[in-house]
């Protein structure tokens, strides 16, 4: 349309407000192509052009509808005319935003929140700031717009999507599945995880069907239907209001019998008559109109009879077999399309007893989670209409946590958004906002998760039983029962959950791996706890307890502490009194002096008796909470942790070289005297596990030395922790191997993202093969090779093979993480 100047420029003369609104307007930027008014002048609009510079910034290249209501009070219609204004000018004006002025100093709040639960975003502004808007004031229009816009959570969508703009991918699934529904006779069934987007598709193919001049489209919402009334009777009634209300033509048909007959399903005089009445209205539509039908229904296994709790019992296959009748009698004029999570009802030949007719009679598919390039998609243009620019490392990390699921997606996005304070300017979304926002999930969207799993938990327990093996990674069993259940085992391929058993290795929905690993570790840890002995404010020593840490150990247990100096220290308290216990951990710490293991600062006996230590209170977090999907270390960080790990290890292993070159010497020291009975005897930590790693600012710690021994000294007790022993036992003396297998063992945990089990470390070095980068995956299967002649012999071997792979280029690179 052509720009009528003339108009515009009579119509803005009209008064001071409209003039200096459009003023501000065209200062920021922007061009007046159109104007009107309502009721006397009282209300009027502008509509705005943007040029090439704002479309990028504000993510629209229509045109944007600015309210004005000169009213002293804002009133909420002034939302509802604005919207009106919007609707009747599709798709002139841009649905996303829209600007309303008035003379309430409170515009913007009041806009916000009349318009919460619309799809456009009122941006509210009064009348007073027009005269602070340059070329008045010094404030910048676009940047308040900005702000106000920008504020505004795009990616949280708590219910299922129906604006087209909103929708991401699956374009080529709408449109095969239209081609199929629209010729007749086609029945889909499309199926997956929960809030997998099933709903919003159907929107999408209701929304396509309905302009198609040669279909009609009904709808049940059988959940509603579920929670009225579980008879078939009920279902039919529903769906043949549906029908009724679906198109103006099938209204006009009369002789109707049942179709909009009735306002409640109550009012009908004998619903045993349904069967018939429907029947009786189906055939007349038939006759009457010559388009095809689809009827869609959302939530289909919830007519199962065989799903838990259900009262459905033969309502189901009686339904159904009426509905297949007629699409027999009249071919090619009826299609059906249904969506749920679990598509075994479709999948068998009869059901409690009964030939099932739906058996064979569907077209099943899953739908699964997005590809990375709509994830992409999704975030960036979303988020460039909320000031959010994407890193691509950023991109990667959610599609990495999520999976591709929509609805995880948009949950792991909304925290990202507002993680990142409302500024002006856009804001970089980088990797570490996404990894904060990940550590947050489990706290603030956990139920989320819980409805992803939940319907597989309560009515398919074979599926989670086998996504329970998958998430500890036992790779073995989960095979074996893959094997028992395959029609179960792919569902979980068809959810997008699992790749093909053989090459599965983990949950490819790394959220839903991790909240699994979480419930297994509540699970255990749901005993009684023993007793912490020390509460806070008591004193032992000197040191006032704060507060304990960790978990109580079996030979002692440790607490934050505050020194006689006022300095935060760990307090290890040793149980029973037992002298040895400390002297079997002291002895080595006080020989060590090495960034990588925990310093000793004091330690001794209290007045009543109680052996204690004294050592540096380490901040940040264990290696084992790296072992979840979602929080496992990069490839770099491994390296790193690796390198500096065995560099202690050197330290206190013995070391056969060094012993070499000391005698070497003419003449030794007394402090090369005792490097010397260090590097001869040495230590053997023999519980190194995740839980005594911590990571720290300085790097990867060891501690815990409470069980470790002298090198070579003879096996009396084969006390460890369970799943850290070697294949082949311990044989008859302390060995350093053991240390180099378990730190091996526990890299390998934290860099995969999985627990340990006592039987799943053959899985893990299956997955080492499939999911890291050669030369990692080559040391850490050394590390922990099942035949002892396969592994390194000493710390100092590995190391220089981790130095190695520190030059190494493909190794993925760390994204920076404060310590915890």
């Amino acid at each position: 349309m052509a720009i009528d100047e003339k108009r515009i420029t009579d119509f803005l003369q009209q008064s001071d407000l409209r003039s200096r609104v459009a003023t501000v307007l065209r200062t920021a930027g922007f061009i007046i192509v159109w104007v009107k008014e309502e009721a006397n002048g009282s209300r009027w609009a502008l509509y705005l052009k943007l040029p090439g510079t704002l479309r990028q910034s504000f993510g629209t290249a229509r045109e944007v509808l600015v309210w004005a209501v000169q009213s002293a009070e804002f009133q909420a219609r002034t939302i509802t005319q604005a919207a009106e204004v919007i609707l009747q000018e599709r798709p002139r004006l841009c649905e996303d935003f829209s600007i309303v002025i008035t003379h309430d100093p409170n515009t913007q709040q009041h806009a916000m929140e009349t318009a919460e639960t619309l799809d456009t975003i009122f941006l509210g502004f009064s009348v007073s700031e027009f005269s602070q808007f340059k070329p008045y004031g010094e404030k910048d229009f676009i940047a308040s717009l900005k702000n106000r816009l920008y504020s505004r959570d795009l990616y949280d969508l708590p219910s299922a999507v129906h604006r087209s703009e909103d929708f991401f991918g699956r374009k080529v699934i709408v449109k095969e599945i239209v081609t199929r529904l629209r010729s007749g006779g086609g029945h889909v069934g499309i199926f997956g995880l929960r809030k997998i987007g099933k709903t919003s598709l159907m929107y999408r193919l209701q929304t396509a069907l309905r302009n198609d001049d040669a279909v009609y489209v009904a709808h049940v919402d059988v959940e509603r239907i579920d929670a009225i009334k579980q008879t078939a009777e009920h279902l039919l009634w529903n769906l043949g209001e549906s029908i009724y209300d679906s198109h103006r033509q099938i209204r006009r048909v009369e002789g109707f019998q049942l179709f909009g007959q009735y306002r409640l399903f109550s009012a009908i005089p004998d619903a045993s008559h349904v069967f018939e009445l429907f029947d009786h209205d189906m055939r007349l539509l038939f006759s009457q109109r010559k388009r095809k039908l689809v009827l869609m229904f959302d939530e289909i296994e919830l007519l199962s009879p065989i799903a838990p709790g259900s009262q459905w019992g033969n309502a189901f296959v009686r339904a159904w077999r009426l509905l297949r009748g007629l699409d027999q009698q009249y071919p090619n004029r009826l299609s059906f399309f249904v969506t749920g999570t679990n598509p075994s009802i479709f999948e068998r030949n009869s059901i409690e007893g009964v030939e099932s007719p739906v058996y064979n009679y569907f077209s099943i598919s899953y739908l699964k989670p997005l590809p990375a390039e709509d994830v992409r998609s999704l975030l960036v243009d979303l988020g460039q209409r909320m000031g959010l620019i994407w890193r691509s490392e950023a991109v990667e990390r959610v599609f990495s946590a999520t999976g591709g699921h929509p609805a995880l997606v948009r949950a792991l996005a909304s925290l990202v958004h507002r993680s990142i304070p409302r500024l002006e300017a856009e804001a970089i979304v980088t990797a570490e906002h996404v990894r904060g926002a990940v550590d947050s999930f489990f706290t603030e969207r956990s139920s989320l998760l819980s409805q992803v799993v939940a319907i597989l938990e309560e009515q398919y327990p074979n599926e989670y039983f086998l996504l329970e093996l998958l998430a500890e990674a036992r790779l073995g069993e989960y095979r074996e029962y893959a094997e028992a259940f395959p029609s179960d085992t792919a569902h979980l391929t068809g959810y997008g959950l699992c790749e093909a058993p053989q090459q599965c290795t983990k949950i490819e929905i790394e959220l839903v791996q991790t909240s699994l690993q979480r419930r297994v570790k509540q699970k255990a840890a749901a005993s009684p706890q023993a007793s912490h002995g020390l509460r806070p404010g008591e004193v032992l020593s000197g040191y006032e307890v704060v507060a304990i840490i960790g978990h109580p150990g079996g030979f002692a247990s440790v607490y934050s502490a505050r020194s006689p100096h006022g300095e935060l220290v760990a307090l290890k308290v040793f149980k029973n009194s037992l002298l040895s216990a400390l002297q079997r951990e002291l002895a080595p710490l006080q020989d060590i002096n090495h960034d990588s293991v925990v310093k000793v600062l004091d330690h001794g006996t209290s007045d009543g008796g109680v052996v204690f230590m004294v050592m540096e209170l380490l901040t940040g977090c264990t290696l084992r909470d790296f072992c979840t999907r979602s929080t496992r270390a990069s490839e770099s960080e491994a390296i790193t942790w690796l390198t500096q790990l065995l560099s202690a290890m050197v330290a206190f292993h013995p070391d056969d070289d060094r012993v070499r070159q000391l005698r070497a010497l003419s003449e030794i020291t007394q402090e090369q005297m005792n490097e010397l009975e260090l590097a001869r005897h040495g230590f053997v930590h023999r519980d190194v596990k995740p839980e005594n790693i911590m990571i720290t600012s300085r790097g990867a710690v060891l501690i815990d030395f409470n069980i470790s021994v002298r090198a070579a000294t003879d096996i009396v007790t084969r006390s460890m922790t369970d799943g850290y022993m070697p294949p082949e036992g311990l044989g008859n003396v302390w060995s350093p191997e053991l240390d180099i297998y378990q730190l091996g063992l526990s890299v390998l945990q934290a860099v995969l993202g999985v627990e340990g089990q006592p039987t799943n470390v053959p899985d893990l070095r299956e997955m080492a093969h499939r999911d890291l980068n050669p030369g990692l995956a080559a040391l850490l299967t050394k590390m922990t090779a099942p035949v002892p002649a396969d592994r390194f012999t000493t710390a100092a071997q590995a190391l220089s093979s981790a130095r190695r792979l520190e030059q190494d280029e493909t190794i993925t690179p760390t994204v920076a993480r404060e310590a915890v």
